[in-house]
């Protein structure tokens, strides 16, 4: 193993023609420059994924409990509150009015949710714009840039014989998801209650960890009975993050084709190699080298340049994230996105696999011009010398 390494190290350093060394040197360069963009390009495309969801998990709740009969709530409430994944279970209470602006009728969600209850108070209250501190609702910055609301709000309920009645504005909210602040009226529960004689009452639970929502759902419905609807805040957003998973992987692809060519790059200088050292096949076959042993010396040198290629673009890769999670110096339009700065989120996971996936492509591109230079026998290696 040692000799095999020593003459690898030799072979890939010190060949005689000097632009055999500067093929080496691109080659290396190229999968730095493949992997540091791959794992620069992953760790935003986490940071926005990770920004996203702490987003919807601050305004959602983690879990929905709905039931057939509305006063079973208590009851499940009471179960669920003595659960050690449950960090709070509350009332919430969702309708929709349509809002008068103007002479414009624009339909908007109203959430009631208990303010009394201190964990649902200080996750809304993160959100909160302004606050009046006087009795009313919130609404969101969407609806009042939009409609120039001000200190009330004229809607109409949701019944059959429309009339249009006023509620006075609490403040305004921004969670930084349009879909939300262009749509949602948020007040207490018992404040919304009387907007409109049609609403709807479920639970909203919330979990020590988000992620155990989907075993929590299945032990909710095992005790509770039939008569419980129980849905995830994963169900609910499936869509979302199933396009953002499906855009992480085709990103992935892509980027992977920058190591790739890096790699055919390390297939060239290993081929030049093997004609450069012919003569030296046969004088190690001559000497007792084994045909697997000669494969080992020219394949051991692309896994030379891969691997000092993926510790420096590992590096690089680093150094831009922490630069672009420190400087936040690449502003985005806050008019097209939620946030005006590239967030950064990488994985130990994600650099793992992107290392991992550069070293085996570059392994497989030696292989070739390796099994070439095994091939070759010291008869004919030394014919012309």
């Amino acid at each position: 193993m040692l000799k095999e390494l020593f003459l690898a190290k030799r072979y890939l350093l010190r060949g005689k023609s000097r632009h055999v060394s500067f093929i080496g040197l691109i080659s290396c360069f190229g999968v730095a420059v493949g992997v540091a963009t791959l794992i620069a390009v992953i760790s935003v495309m986490n940071g926005f994924d990770k920004d996203l969801m702490d987003r919807l998990l601050e305004f959602n709740d983690h879990i929905v409990v709905e039931t057939v009969v509305p006063e079973y709530l208590d009851t499940v409430k009471d179960k669920l509150s003595e659960w050690d994944d449950v960090v709070s279970v509350s009332k919430v209470l969702q309708t929709q009015v349509f809002g008068n602006f103007q002479d414009r009728i624009y339909p908007l969600i109203v959430k009631g949710i208990d303010f009394d209850n201190d964990i649902e108070w200080t996750n809304f209250s993160k959100h909160i714009v302004r606050d009046n501190k006087n009795a009313g609702i919130f609404i969101g910055q969407g609806v009042a840039d939009r409609f120039f609301v001000k200190d009330k709000l004229e809607y109409y309920p949701l019944q059959k014989r429309l009339h249009i009645e006023e509620f006075p504005l609490r403040g305004i909210f921004k969670v930084g998801l349009v879909e939300i602040d262009s749509n949602y009226i948020i007040g207490d529960i018992d404040d919304i209650m009387p907007l409109s004689p049609n609403y709807i009452l479920y639970l909203g639970v919330r979990l020590d960890d988000p992620l155990k929502a989907a075993q929590i759902k299945k032990r909710i419905v095992g005790s509770m009975g039939s008569g419980v609807f129980v849905t995830t805040w994963i169900e609910s957003n499936s869509v979302l993050f199933s396009a953002l998973q499906l855009e992480k992987y085709v990103m992935f692809i892509i980027l992977s084709l920058i190591v790739f060519v890096a790699c055919f790059n390390i297939f060239a200088t290993l081929t030049v190699k093997v004609v450069e050292k012919t003569k030296d096949i046969g004088v190690l076959k001559t000497l007792g080298f084994t045909s697997g042993q000669v494969m080992f010396i020219f394949a051991l040198q692309g896994m030379i340049i891969s691997v000092i290629g993926v510790l420096i673009g590992t590096g690089m890769g680093i150094g831009i994230c922490l630069l672009l999670k420190e400087g936040q110096f690449i502003q985005l339009p806050k008019e097209i996105y939620y946030i005006d700065y590239l967030p950064v989120y990488f994985k130990v996971i994600d650099i793992i696999i992107i290392d991992s996936a550069a070293i085996i492509c570059a392994f497989l591109f030696s292989l070739l011009p390796a099994t070439r230079a095994a091939g070759l026998s010291a008869c004919e290696a030394l014919r012309y010398e």
